[in-house]
């Protein structure tokens, strides 16, 4: 899941999606990709790591704010958290 082409391109549609959804607020963005991902709202804890994640990875890649680069990473990181791969 970490490197395979077909996985990494999937982070990339699903960002997009996020990305052209109704919202602009990355509150509201991270909320929607948590509950595509585990059919449930973040934590305060996760919320505020996910936006700080897309900060340093906007930085990372030269965005001005976090855009579909940065988005994509955090969907490929949420594709490999284990509850998304593991059902209890």
């Amino acid at each position: 899941m970490m490197n395979d082409p077909f996985v990494v391109e999937q982070s990339k549609l699903w960002a997009k999606r996020i990305l052209g959804g109704s919202s602009s607020a990355s509150t509201e963005r991270v909320i929607a990709a948590y509950q595509t991902a585990f059919g449930r709202m973040p934590n305060a804890d996760e919320q505020q790591a996910a936006e700080a994640f897309l900060a340093t990875q906007a930085k990372a890649h030269g965005e001005a704010k976090p855009d579909e680069k940065a988005w994509t990473d955090l969907c490929h990181v949420l594709f490999n958290v284990k509850e998304f791969t593991f059902v209890n």
